[in-house]
């Protein structure tokens, strides 16, 4: 799978700077005496790379006091990723890290007579054009750093779904199974999380997640799945209630008429418009055949015209009145759910008001609250303050939330209203138009009393009453009709959304199963060679395995507490990930390591020796990897002295990582 290898460090600010050599072998030794820079080092590497390091921060009680003083300061890591090459440079207090891809050009240098080489200079072309800034922090950014290295190593970026929310793991998350960072006394095998907050990023959820998507490809897919499965499974129930409303709508329009489909209503058109043209065709045919027409008979004709156009208008409006009925009736669904969500952001913040749950002054055991000190948490470690708002809302972010809320709220309500003053403007124009229509039949009556021929009126006026009411038959089914269509469509979205739901639930116990087979297989790969690395490096260890349940080790069965053998137990962790993403290759482990100075909990330097030595077997693959690891002095073996690319011998200003720079004087 991917291959991440760090070739170049650089750190360059008003005041100091530092250059690497190019690294060019697969294990990389940084040895120095204490507090020369090696741990310095190992973070200058970890913060190109997006992550948080406490001490590069001006406002930390703890500060690296070269970087923080400086100014206009940043690090560039010249990264290759596959087979691609890229510049990051991250200033120092920034956020965003710039991407330039360069490529890398050996100059040669020739003797006069140009037949002999003298020498051989590398440079990195930077290929400008193609630069890209991304965020480090996600935020309301799509695509962030974390997002674009992951797809240049073919790692799945993936969201956990925690309680009613999603988290998404980074590359910074990851990283806690590559950064060997040095801690006093290593119980836990993760890298601690970059947040001050441990709630949900150093969960178990979140640390299994990390190791099943460094181990294979099959937890990544399987992760996919369970996100597309709950977004299918919102579209289907969204458009089950869409289906709902509008056949709830179509009962209403036909009352207590037989349900037809599409197909049937169109046969019913069809059937009345006929009608409608053969009585069309008898009332022509009649008015053929009557007497003399005399003004009466015009009146007649006149009022008639007038009471169609009537009833026709009429009939316009009640189909209007349908349609924004439908239409207020889905605003007001609408309004409902905005009240509903108000209530609820105001129970949440009665709740937190009155209680003051999860907040950054509250006790996490008793909920009680705590007097705590700015920049401190509520244990006394230094924090950042900033760091607790990607769990915490305070009151006034609820309040936020609830006027944004409430602004959407009004804008619902004036389009309903809009609406409901449009449904009575439309009641009150049939109201006029039915008034009319009584005083043209009034009227009629009237003429018609007057006329002779009364059976020959009465007959026309039984055959206009047929056409009026074959017209109103149509609309109706017109408006049934166009329901209906809407109905079938949205039925058949329904049933679509339905079939890809059940096809991804299908699927995603598919990928459940096959990643439970995956992980299994390599979990036991796993524990076979942590047990041999284990053996080799601790002299009382009878057996070394991981559990399944959360991919921690257990020594001799969980008997053995020997403090000494902490450095063993995890740094043998890291390097078994390497060893199985150099012998597996559906493993996603980017085969890389960075190892900062695993000599602390008291281990004895023959057994740190033993346990550095043990990276060397990381050779016998024949696979390209990089380990980057610092060590005190003389404290690997003798074998990898050719693998040093940095001595720092002492504490003289010459032998420190960060070198001071120095400025000629003009007099």
């Amino acid at each position: 799978m991917g291959l991440m290898k760090v070739k170049k460090v650089v750190y360059e600010g008003a005041k100091n700077h530092f250059k690497s050599k190019e690294f060019d072998k697969n294990i990389i030794i940084v040895e120095g005496d204490n507090g020369t820079g090696k741990s310095t080092f190992c973070n200058l590497i970890y913060f190109a790379l997006g992550g948080e390091v406490p001490i590069f921060r001006r406002n930390n009680d703890k500060r690296h006091d070269e970087i923080t003083k400086d100014s206009n300061n940043y690090v560039d890591l010249y990264l290759s990723l596959n087979d691609a090459s890229y510049l990051l440079r991250r200033y120092v207090g920034d956020n965003d890290i710039t991407v330039i891809p360069y490529e890398r050009v050996v100059k040669k240098i020739s003797s006069e007579n140009g037949k002999q080489v003298l020498d051989e200079r590398v440079e990195f072309n930077l290929l400008e054009e193609e630069t890209k800034i991304y965020p480090i922090n996600r935020g309301k950014v799509k695509f962030i750093f974390s997002d674009w290295i992951l797809k240049e190593l073919g790692i799945s970026v993936v969201e956990l779904l925690h309680g009613y929310n999603t988290f998404k793991i980074n590359i910074s998350d990851l990283m806690r199974l590559i950064y060997h960072d040095q801690q006093p006394n290593p119980e836990g095998i993760f890298k601690k999380p970059d947040t001050n907050s441990t709630y949900v990023s150093d969960s178990e959820l979140v640390r299994k997640a990390i190791f099943e998507l460094l181990i294979g490809k099959a937890y990544s897919e399987y992760y996919d799945s369970i996100v597309e499965e709950k977004k299918l499974a919102k579209d289907k129930n969204l458009a089950k209630e869409v289906v709902k409303e509008y056949t709830s709508l179509a009962d209403n329009i036909r009352k207590d008429g037989e349900a037809k489909n599409a197909s049937f209503l169109q046969k019913d058109i069809l059937d009345k418009e006929a009608q409608i043209e053969k009585l069309h065709s008898a009332r022509l045919a009649f008015k053929r055949n009557r007497t003399n027409s005399n003004t009466i008979n015009q009146d007649i004709e006149s009022c008639k015209s007038e009471l169609i156009e009537s009833e026709l208008k009429l009939s316009r409006l009640k189909e209007n009145l349908v349609s924004s009925l439908d239409e207020r009736y889905k605003l007001k669904v609408v309004r409902d759910a905005s009240v509903s969500e108000i209530k609820r952001i105001k129970k949440v913040i009665f709740s937190h008001d009155q209680l003051n749950l999860f907040t950054s002054d509250t006790c996490p055991y008793c909920l009680s609250p705590v007097d705590r000190a700015e920049g401190h948490c509520v244990c006394g470690a230094s924090i950042e303050e900033g760091q607790y708002e990607r769990f915490f809302y305070t009151s006034q972010e609820y309040k936020d939330i609830l006027k944004s809320k409430l602004k959407a709220m009004a804008t619902i309500k004036m389009a309903y209203d809009h609406c409901d003053t449009e449904v009575r403007e439309i009641k009150s124009k049939i109201e006029n138009v039915e008034k009319k229509s009584r005083a043209l039949h009034e009227k009629l009556t009237t003429i018609l009393g007057k006329v002779d021929e009364i059976v020959d009126i009465e007959s026309l006026n039984d055959i206009d009453d047929k056409i009026l009411q074959l017209r109103e038959d149509v609309a109706n089914l017109n408006r049934s009709l166009e329901i209906e269509l809407k109905i079938e469509k949205f039925h058949k979205k329904y049933d679509l959304i339905s079939k890809k739901a059940k096809n991804a639930e299908l699927k995603r116990k598919e990928l459940e199963v096959k990643a439970q087979q995956d992980v299994a297989s390599k979990v036991n790969a796993f524990s076979i060679k942590y047990d041999e690395l284990m053996k080799k490096t601790l002299p009382d260890c009878r057996s070394a395995k991981i559990s399944l349940d959360n991919y921690l080790p257990s020594i001799n069965d969980g008997l053995y507490r020997e403090t000494s053998s902490l450095v063993s137990i995890r740094l043998m962790y890291f390097i078994t990930l390497m060893h199985l993403a150099l012998s597996d290759k559906s493993v996603t482990f980017p085969k890389f390591l960075l190892i900062d100075t695993p000599e602390t909990a008291g281990i004895e330097l023959e057994h740190l020796v033993n346990c550095i030595a043990q990276l060397e077997e990381l050779k016998n693959y024949g696979v390209d990897f990089q380990v980057i690891i610092t060590t005190g002095l003389n404290k690997y073996p003798a074998s990898l002295k050719e693998n040093r690319i940095l001595f720092m011998p002492n504490k003289q200003r010459e032998n420190m990582l960060l070198k001071e720079k120095k400025y000629k004087s003009y007099s």
